[in-house]
């Protein structure tokens, strides 16, 4: 590979459609054998998301230069 310094972003990028139907599936069970409430498998969902696009921002900014 050429540019090796923007493996690792490209790494996250490709795998979020995967987290993200993981994250739902697992969640929702969660929230179906009643671990956890609807509206915290919802948050938990939205966590796992949200730290996922933050760290391809962050790997990004980081790798910029």
């Amino acid at each position: 590979m050429k540019n090796k310094k923007w493996l690792q972003i490209m790494g996250l990028a490709m795998s979020l459609p995967s987290v993200i139907f993981i994250a739902v599936w697992g969640s929702m069970q969660l929230a179906k054998m009643h671990i956890i409430t609807q509206r915290q498998a919802v948050f938990l969902f939205l966590a796992i998301i949200s730290n996922m696009l933050f760290m391809m921002v962050y790997y990004a900014y980081k790798r910029k230069n």
